[in-house]
Parts: structure tokens; sequence; C-alpha cells
């Protein structure tokens, strides 16, 4: 799915954010980074979904002992162009194709 680079950027935007990362739940500091992207479909009615709308691209590590899910945003971690290099490698589409 991710290259190792990408991986490898993401877990050092995701340490320079957080001191020690420990979960909330049962606070154990074991986690796995899922190998993938994830994306939200932000919606304007909670009673309908449209797709082709806004999106939240995020990263998801997963504590090894419990199971609870933490969610990284892209955007915020400042990787939104390692994504975009993911999406459009995978698919073969260029940036001009998305706008």
């Amino acid at each position: 799915m991710m290259n190792e680079e990408n991986k490898k950027e993401i877990i050092a935007a995701i340490n320079q954010r957080i001191i020690k990362l420990e979960c909330p739940i049962c606070h154990r500091s074991e986690y796995t980074f899922l190998d993938g992207y994830f994306v939200d479909a932000v919606q304007d009615n909670y009673r309908s979904m449209t797709l082709g709308g806004r999106m939240l691209p995020s990263v998801v590590l997963v504590c090894n002992h419990c199971g609870h899910i933490d969610k990284f945003s892209l955007g915020v971690l400042g990787l939104m162009a390692i994504h975009e290099e993911a999406k459009n490698t995978t698919n073969n589409v260029s940036p001009e194709d998305n706008a």
C-alpha cells in the first residue's frame, strides 16, 4: 500500500508533535501503524450520503493492547503532498484531473 519513505515521513511527523504516544484507554504505548490511507467523507446532512465532496484524509494507529484507534489528519501533519502523490501513483491520475 504505502511505500516505506511515506511511512517514515508520516511516523516522523507524528513523533515531532507527540512527545509520548500513549493510548487514552489503557495507557499502553504499543501501537500498530495501519498500512494505508483513510478518508472520511465530510457531510452536510446526516440523513443522506454524498460522494465526491469534502474529504478528510488521515492515517491510523491502533493500540496493540485494547484496539483503540487513533486517527491523524494528513493536512494537520503537513503531509497532504504525500497523500496526493500516493493517490496519483496508485490511480495513475494527474493532479489536473482532480481539479
